[in-house]
């Protein structure tokens, strides 16, 4: 007999796994798994309470949630009546009572004692709603529970599985032959199971065997229903199994979950790694399937992940649920695998093992015989894994508790080593929480409430940032001075913005005051921001940090929850010391340095009209030689010596080149006739429009001409044509 060991490998992670809703509280839990038809009715059991970090829900007995059903329908009997609704329909236990709004969505009235477990001696552990339901096309039937009132957390799950035949035959998994190895085995189980009732007559079923495998004739196949022996003839040739039933099949309108098992199969001479046994199972009841059933390999040990759809986890935060991810290891001849050798399990960079929760389902403090194991950060050793049953079979189920850093994401690829052959599987994928966007602003130093771009933030699922939660984004070496507004443009997020002082800069939080029920993206717009005129030319990040008000508090952002304090240290409990992860490294681009001194000239208010022969310095008129205008591009064109001596800069002219050239302050500004890039201290930067001489004197577009000087404030009157500059 061959040997198993199956690892079950689960995380406590950032943020719940897909498909129960991220971060949501509520527990729910399908009683039932069903597989059903499309167009036919089912009945599916799920049970609701409180989770454990969530508060009572209701302030009554009684509470309502919303039930929304995705591809499916409530059922409803011959008289075109609600099957939930009908008169001696049991909903179930603490369910007072249930409303149907229309085919597809309902109010459902739960007792809140029961759901809350508030009360010592309660008859049940939680409410159990029956769903009686139809599903609408192939593929999975959904329930959502939502509920006005606000303790109540979104919870969603699968009830059921929709196919398109009525009758569904699979098999339970793929046999492994060994290159040189036994050649014979018996197949895992074929089950037939009815979608609707009454489908199977008692016709004959057939087995037909392609590749290079044949069956042994000398095993009978038994075939069982509701684990009784059903009686029928079973007939065994080397390519083709015929199945042919006596006496009364069909007893009840029951349906029927049928099992061929003992099924050996051996090899043919010509077999080799890689070759596969397919059975076609077929019947005037059904229709025909295609099954695989046995494969050829080469290694005495194989490894696979069984779970197809590996779970979504999320960076940073922890989360009481777990992420199951189950990897198998397969001996598929001898005793090759010796339990008492290390076996070892290398997890990335950036994932953190805290412990080892649970052995075959039993806490690590009550596993019984020598098994015992390591942890350094992401790498665990483990020693006599073996179950210890009477039998030749070795199983195991072993349950981790890991983190994720902050700047985690990709695929989690763990190495089995050691006594495991070196072998790489994929087995969960890590994605942020949420995503920040936020474009580079290219600003001019010196002066307070600088304008920079706005900020999107987007859940990568509904519920993740919770009520309380908080991002907190910092710019380095500036201080947010206006936090501007937050707008929700996707989903039903609330939150708020406001400015916190932290250790070292002013640095805006985005607090969240209620749950979404949907993936909401939040844009944060008319931010201003103070630079210090010490800070040198170049690009400044925006970076998504931990800090805290506190200098060794817990931090308050959600991807840091699962983060060192200021003094802990990288290895403690599987935690992690980043502060920071960066947003865009040059979210704020100074194009020039601060001035070297304060000159009171530089707080003067210009205004200036379109046309006029003078314009007004402060208390000053001044006379122009050339008045302003608009081009032929629709820009208002401004005399640049003017201009910039009123502001205390000095303007050189250089023939030759046709250059203009402004020094003011630190600040050297040049610029060429005809040309639309000007140069400050060296660095380009485009202009709205040319620069042009017009009446023997050089002028600039009027925006280009104040950002180049550092006039913060630029006003237009339309009216009267006037540009004020402040």
């Amino acid at each position: 007999m061959k040997k198993k060991l199956a690892l079950v490998l689960a995380a406590i992670m950032t943020v719940a796994a897909v498909p129960s809703v991220a971060f949501a509280s509520t527990k729910i839990t399908v009683v039932d798994e069903i597989s059903t038809a499309v167009d036919s009715d089912f009945t599916s059991r799920v049970e609701l309470k409180k989770g454990n970090d969530q508060v009572d829900v209701g302030t009554g007995s009684t509470f309502d949630v919303n039930l929304k059903l995705t591809n499916g329908k409530f059922a409803k009997d011959d008289n075109d009546d609600y099957i939930m609704e009908a008169d001696g329909y049991k909903l179930g236990t603490g369910i007072e009572k249930i409303s149907i709004k229309n085919d597809t969505t309902a109010t459902v009235t739960l007792n809140s004692d029961i759901f809350n477990q508030s009360k010592e001696g309660l008859p049940a552990e939680a409410c159990v709603l029956a769903i009686a339901a139809t599903a609408n096309e192939v593929g999975d039937v959904v329930a959502t529970f939502t509920s006005n009132v606000s303790a109540f957390k979104t919870a969603k799950e699968v009830i059921a599985t929709a196919y398109g035949d009525k009758i569904k035959v699979e098999s339970e998994g793929t046999k492994v032959f060994v290159e040189d190895a036994d050649n014979k085995a018996v197949i895992k189980d074929i089950t037939i199971n009815e979608l609707v009732s009454g489908l199977l007559k008692g016709n004959d079923i057939t087995l037909k065997l392609k590749g290079n495998y044949e069956f042994v004739t000398s095993t009978d196949p038994k075939v069982s229903f509701l684990n009784q022996n059903i009686d029928a003839d079973v007939n065994v040739t080397a390519n083709e199994i015929k199945i042919s039933f006596k006496g009364d099949f069909v007893k009840d309108n029951m349906r029927k979950d049928m099992t061929i098992s003992g099924i050996e199969l051996k090899t043919k001479k010509g077999c080799k790694t890689g070759d596969v046994a397919s059975i076609t199972v077929s019947s005037k009841d059904f229709t025909s399937t295609k099954l695989e059933v046995a494969k050829m390999v080469k290694e005495a040990v194989t490894y696979s992940v069984e779970d197809k759809d590996l779970p979504v986890i999320y960076a940073g935060a922890k989360n009481d649920d777990y992420n199951t991810l189950k990897v198998s290891v397969e001996e598929n001849t001898g005793d090759i695998l010796n339990t008492s050798r290390k076996a070892t399990f290398t997890f990335p960079e950036g994932i953190e093992v805290v412990d080892i929760d649970s052995i075959n389902g039993v806490k690590v403090s009550g596993v019984k015989n020598d098994f015992r194991y390591e942890i350094d950060e992401n790498v665990v050793s483990i020693w006599n894994y073996s179950k210890g049953s009477e039998s030749d079979k070795t199983d195991l189920e072993i349950q981790f508790v890991i983190n994720a850093a902050p700047t985690f994401s990709g695929d989690v690829n763990v190495k089995l080593g050691g006594q495991f052959d070196d072998k790489t599987l994929k087995v969960a994928t890590v994605k942020a929480p949420y995503t920040i966007e936020a474009k580079t602003k290219d600003v001019l130093i010196d002066y307070r409430y600088v304008p920079v771009n706005d900020i999107v933030i987007k859940e990568a699922e509904e519920g993740i940032l919770k009520k309380n939660d908080s991002i907190l984004l910092a710019v380095e070496k500036m201080d947010f001075e206006d936090n501007g507004k937050v707008e929700v443009t996707e989903g039903n997020i609330d939150v708020d913005v406001d400015i916190n002082k932290g250790r070292d800069t002013s640095y805006l939080e985005l607090k969240v005051n209620d749950d979404s029920s949907e993936a909401s993206t939040i844009v944060i717009s008319g931010l201003e921001l103070y630079l210090d005129r010490t800070l040198p030319v170049g690009g400044y990040a925006l970076t998504n940090v931990a800090d805290t008000n506190k200098k060794d508090s817990k931090p308050i952002n959600i991807l840091w929850e699962n983060s060192a304090s200021a003094k802990a240290n990288y290895d403690e409990s599987g935690l992690f010391k980043y502060k920071e992860i960066t947003v865009n490294k040059d979210y704020v681009n100074v194009i020039t340095s601060g001035r070297d001194q304060d000159d009171s000239m530089t707080k003067r208010k210009i205004i200036i009209t379109v046309g006029a022969s003078t314009m007004t310095a402060g208390t000053d008129t001044i006379k122009l030689d050339a008045p302003a205008y608009i081009n032929s591009e629709n820009y208002t064109m401004l005399p640049v010596r003017a201009i910039a001596e009123a502001f205390g800069a000095t303007v050189n002219w250089d023939d030759a080149t046709k250059t203009v050239t402004v020094l003011s302050g630190q600040r050297i500004i040049s610029m060429t006739i005809g040309s639309k890039t000007m140069y400050i201290n060296g660095t380009p930067v485009s202009m709205n429009t040319s620069a042009a001489i017009t009446n023997e004197r050089t002028f600039l577009p009027v925006r280009d001409l104040a950002n180049a000087i550092g006039i913060s404030a630029v006003n237009w009157t339309e009216a009267s044509g006037t540009v004020t500059l402040n």
